[in-house]
């Protein structure tokens, strides 16, 4: 998803990193970002475990579950 961030040398960036656990055990990871705040991503983990305790691939399940964390990262610039 492309994003209109404008974002200095020396600014901090944020993601959501989600764990996904489904009813068979097996968990899987994905990143959602860059966000320009911890707040914006920490929605985004909320969001996903919201989710998760009630839908597992679209069907009402209760049984999957996410957890997640904020991570935060600084941006450094270059020509391509």
């Amino acid at each position: 998803m492309a994003r209109s961030i404008a974002m200095s040398a020396d600014a901090k960036v944020y993601r959501a990193v989600v764990t996904i656990t489904d009813r068979d055990g097996t968990t899987r990871q994905g990143c959602e970002g860059p966000y320009d705040s911890p707040g914006a991503a920490r929605a985004r983990v909320t969001f996903w475990t919201n989710y998760h305790a009630d839908y597992n691939e679209g069907l009402p399940t209760g049984t999957s579950r996410a957890t997640g964390h904020v991570e935060e990262g600084t941006v450094s610039w270059r020509p391509l």
